[in-house]
């Protein structure tokens, strides 16, 4: 399959979305007394902040996500709006928001986290067939791996555009290794991992040979990303390496989301394998060096505007 380059796009995007709690620390932890440090909260989940992201390139993106009724909630719908999300196929329950609790340390990295997202239950088999026509009609489609196993297996054999999937975390990746067996189509045109995903998922610790499992295995484009060691792309059986962007991080939560939302965009404006990388990176730097879990600033030389 391939993607010939059609400026701005219309993209659905499928999986969670939730609040982000950033507990950050001001100084060294201590094991006793209280630690200085700051609280924010953001909107956001895997599958949100990369529609956000495609939203702010200028693509025409479609959310198709669950919702609680909390205030939370209201907050969060009324925000992606604004935004310009189509949020029509998105569903709201009578339920409390999915909450992201991350911990990090002085230095903006995370050190731990908590999520409490039940509702995510409702994004079944059930739910997602009756989506399917309208899921079609975009140009691209990308969902994260908070979809049911059975679901993913179904997007995968009756998604017709290209399909883009973020694996979110070791544990849910194991959901996309689980439909790729109960797929009969068996085939994805890219996701995006980062290292402790690819190990989970592929038994691999080297990374060149977990991206190169994973492309033997249906995945037409493969991002793998190693934190400050870059990124490898795999395609046509052949590895790519690059490396990280300086950056001066002050949050990381979200950069992942936003490498991936860039890498989309790049396939949008037609660039080559090397400038779609460059995209995703320079979307994780400038995400990297926001306080918010999507940078409302983008990067100044990406471009945005129609081809």
């Amino acid at each position: 399959m391939s993607i010939q380059n059609r400026g701005i796009m219309k993209i659905t995007v499928i999986g969670e979305s939730n609040v982000d709690i950033a507990v950050s620390s001001l100084a060294e932890s201590s094991t006793k007394g209280c630690t200085p440090g700051a609280i924010a909260f953001h909107h956001g989940g895997v599958a949100r902040n990369i529609a956000h992201n495609l939203c702010l390139l200028g693509h025409d993106v479609r959310l198709v996500s669950v919702f609680g009724n909390d205030d939370f909630a209201k907050k969060m719908i009324a925000d992606c709006r604004d935004i310009g999300m189509d949020l029509s196929q998105s569903s709201q329950y009578e339920a409390k928001s999915p909450i992201f609790l991350s911990f990090n340390d002085e230095t903006g990295d995370m050190v731990s986290a908590v999520s409490d997202a039940s509702i995510n239950d409702r994004m079944d088999l059930a739910w997602l067939k009756g989506k399917m026509d309208a899921i079609n009609e975009s140009e691209w489609v990308v969902a994260d791996t908070l979809l049911s196993v059975e679901a993913l297996a179904y997007l995968i054999d009756h998604c017709e555009p290209p399909l883009f999937i973020d694996t979110v975390s070791p544990g849910k990746a194991m959901r996309l290794v689980e439909a790729m067996k109960q797929s009969e189509k068996h085939a994805i045109f890219a996701i995006k991992c980062n290292q402790a995903e690819a190990l989970q998922i592929t038994g691999e610790n080297d990374m060149a040979k977990a991206a190169k499992t994973l492309y033997t295995n249906g995945i037409n484009n493969v991002y793998l990303t190693i934190g400050s060691s870059g990124v490898i792309h795999c395609f046509g059986g052949e590895s790519l390496s690059y490396p990280a962007l300086s950056t001066r991080i002050i949050n990381v939560t979200g950069s992942g989301d936003a490498f991936f939302a860039g890498v989309i965009h790049g396939y949008a404006m037609g660039v080559n394998y090397e400038e779609t990388v460059m995209y995703g990176l320079k979307m994780a730097k400038a995400n990297c060096e926001s306080e918010d879990t999507v940078n409302p600033v983008l990067p100044k030389d990406i471009h945005i505007s129609k081809v």
